[in-house]
């Protein structure tokens, strides 16, 4: 009898250490995301990347000053940036980054509700962040 519980609860742990698909994506992107803003944060990446538009035509694209705002953003200097999407683009992966966190570590696998929720709302920020700075 004894024996039977302590597999039962041995087997309950081992179930509750398996991640769902959903929470391991969750995570990586998270990690994913930390990494890149730390490597902004530190400005080992910034003004690496040059943008192609603006070395080859001589005028700045929509994107342009987006990694100066953010290394800036991330020291807390929000006083004057240089493109008007880059605030709207530090809130959007800020907020990525510990919403996806969150959902990682969560019991969310229970709730497919919640899942198809998030993916919609998702989708939904990512169309108006980026479309706004792709397209005006």
């Amino acid at each position: 009898m004894i024996q039977n519980s302590k597999q039962k609860w041995k087997n309950f742990l081992i179930r509750s250490m398996i991640k769902s698909t959903y929470q391991k994506v969750n995570l990586m992107v998270a990690a994913i995301l930390s990494v890149v803003l730390l490597l902004l944060f530190f400005g080992i990446i910034t003004g690496i990347v040059r943008c192609p538009y603006e070395s080859q035509f001589g005028i700045s694209c929509s994107s342009c000053g987006v990694s100066r705002d953010i290394f800036r953003f991330l020291r807390l200097d929000f006083a004057s940036p240089i493109n008007p999407h880059s605030l709207k683009l530090f809130v959007f992966f800020i907020s990525q980054i510990f919403l996806r966190f969150i959902l990682g570590i969560s019991l969310v696998k229970s709730f497919p509700s919640v899942m198809k929720l998030d993916i919609i709302i998702t989708l939904v920020w990512i169309t108006w962040v980026f479309g706004s700075l792709l397209f005006g």
